[in-house]
């Protein structure tokens, strides 16, 4: 049987929380500006007419988007001297940890969120603030309302706003890919099948070598479940908590990376999960000895700063006579405002200048992707800040999107057990018939629960 591991956390700390409840009140007052024209305006008024207040902002990343989003702190600092913004940052996100903070009530005022977590946190808690009744603070007109409505509401609540518009991407060091002979064009067409016939080849030829730098989680988000809606064309877990696979799907796709393993496309899983969440850290890939890893347009600079190379974007294989191309598009992270917060609209004022300040960012740049508010891309962009890897991966996925992943098909428990299946089927001699029957039947009971 495969056992379940951190996910038991997750749902007591949610429960505790919603248990104990999570309401706030705001303070401050004022009209909204246009962020946007923020590089013409004059800074704030000075702190003596102004509340002095001090804002907690959390998020994770590499140094390069740490380095950016403190100097647009910095920057909001100077405009506002009334407002001290507290930066704390770690290396990798931290699910348990970020659900520990809102039971305890410890979250910070902003918050940055990945997207998949949203309809676990949302689905029985009030934790963050609905921007819809903050639109005398914030400006969400340069966002497109689909794209807000699909990612940022729940249980009819806008509560995260995108930090950009992330899309899944091949990242290849054509440096390595060239020296064994692998297509590095944006424009070649993989199939799995062409993805493996090639893949295999690069351990052949070089024993320390693999085509494939990815963890288990990475796996299971680029690999089994594009696999498997590609099949299908249909949500895993469709909104009415149906399934949207069968067994044989699983077992397929299970199969393939079993193959991948096996044949040794992919890193070795125990070597991999040394780097569990931080691929791009993993000596193999700094060393030249992995061609390539399956990501997000926001990850370019994690996989490609200080690595030696010359580093394209490729097309995410898709399997012949596929349904969708499963190819998605979505907020690399969403930012929410803390309902605990007890300056609930200056962080709402912070968050409308992070998002739609142009000067502001031109600092970020593409540390979270490419920016969701299209004034803002587009000035961007003009100045040509983008990183062409991110901006040609980012066209690409624009002009070639699938399904994206709904809410209930990134529940964590689901996704602990696709982890716990991929984790088994890794090693040699794995017996995938039973990991595929014990995964179902884990699937329906998880399933049955989400339905009451």
């Amino acid at each position: 049987m495969i056992s379940k591991r951190k996910i038991t956390l997750l749902s007591c700390v949610l429960s505790l929380a919603v248990a104990s409840g999570c309401a706030g009140s705001g303070s401050g007052s004022g009209g909204a500006k246009d962020a946007r024209k923020s590089e013409a305006a004059q800074p704030a008024a000075s702190s003596a007419s102004k509340e002095n207040v001090t804002l907690r902002f959390s998020w994770w990343g590499n140094e390069v988007r740490h380095k950016a989003t403190i100097d647009v702190i910095n920057l909001y600092m100077k405009k506002n001297p009334n407002v001290t913004i507290k930066a704390e940052y770690r290396g990798k996100s931290e699910r348990e940890l970020i659900a520990t903070g809102l039971a305890g009530g410890s979250i910070a005022d902003i918050v940055q969120l990945n997207p998949p977590w949203m309809e676990d946190f949302t689905r029985n808690s009030d934790f963050f603030v609905d921007f819809n009744t903050k639109k005398n603070l914030i400006d969400l007109s340069g966002i497109d309302p689909q794209f807000l409505k699909e990612n940022g509401v729940f249980n009819n609540k806008l509560v995260g706003l995108p930090m950009g518009v992330n899309a899944t991407i091949g990242i290849m060091n054509k440096t390595v890919a060239d020296k064994f002979g692998i297509p590095s064009s944006l424009d070649t067409k993989w199939t799995w099948d062409d993805f493996y016939k090639y893949g295999k080849t690069v351990n052949q030829k070089d024993p320390e070598s693999y085509m494939l730098n990815m963890d288990i989680g990475s796996m299971v988000e680029f690999v089994l479940k594009r696999y498997i809606v590609q099949k299908t064309g249909k949500h895993m877990i469709g909104d009415d908590y149906s399934l949207g696979f069968t067994r044989d799907d699983l077992a397929e796709a299970l199969t393939y990376i079993n193959k991948l393993y096996t044949d040794k496309v992919a890193i070795p899983a125990s070597d991999a999960q040394v780097f569990n969440d931080a691929a791009q850290t993993n000596p193999k890939w700094i060393n030249g000895k992995a061609v390539m890893v399956f990501s997000w347009t926001s990850t370019v600079s994690p996989y490609t700063n200080g690595v030696k190379g010359e580093f394209v974007p490729i097309a995410l294989p898709v399997r012949e006579g596929a349904k969708n191309t499963a190819l998605i598009v979505k907020p690399p992270q969403v930012v929410a405002v803390s309902n605990r917060s007890k300056h609930i609209d200056e962080a709402v004022k912070f968050v409308n200048f992070f998002l739609n300040d142009i000067e502001a960012n031109k600092i970020l740049k593409d540390t979270r992707s490419i920016s969701a508010v299209k004034p803002v891309a587009d000035a961007v962009g003009a100045d040509k800040l983008y990183d062409p890897v991110v901006l040609k991966g980012h066209e690409y996925g624009m002009k070639n999107m699938g399904l994206g992943d709904n809410g209930p098909t990134t529940n964590g428990e689901i996704i602990e057990v696709l982890e716990n299946a991929v984790e088994i089927v890794a090693y040699p001699n794995a017996n995938i018939n039973k990991v595929t029957d014990d995964s179902m039947k884990l699937i329906n009971d998880i399933v049955k629960t989400m339905k009451k």
